[in-house]
């Protein structure tokens, strides 16, 4: 399956045994109604969200994963389902922002060099 969405959050990598390690981001859905999903990377594919950032547009492509757990003691059996993702691109014209504008956090600082930056046609 493939969705295009915006990148709302992006997690550190989780290390849950010496053998499985995760990485999970955010997304919100660019629909009528936004929804908010939360995707995962396993093993090798965590390092895919080293190349992106928060607020840029992207198509997540991932599988759909399913299981059901039964507590070993006896209970009520439970069902998870997971979105893994396993393939990321940035929409191609889209992006945060305007590439001139310092990274998040960090002051803007106006362009030097000239009178001229500054002058422009417009009457206000």
């Amino acid at each position: 399956m493939q969705i295009e969405a915006r990148i709302q959050k992006i997690m550190d990598e989780q290390v849950v045994s010496d053998r499985f390690r995760k990485r999970e981001f955010v997304v919100q859905t660019k629909e009528q109604y936004p929804q908010t999903l939360c995707f995962e990377f396993t093993q090798d594919k965590t390092s895919v969200l080293n190349n992106f950032q928060v607020g840029q547009e992207v198509n997540v492509e991932f599988n759909i994963r399913g299981r059901e757990w039964t507590p070993p003691q006896g209970g009520d059996t439970r069902y998870y389902t997971t979105l893994q993702a396993w393939r990321m691109n940035a929409v191609e014209g889209a992006g945060p922002g305007p590439s001139d504008l310092p990274p998040q956090g960090q002051p803007f600082e106006a362009p030097t060099g000239g009178s001229d930056v500054l002058d422009d046609d417009l009457p206000f």
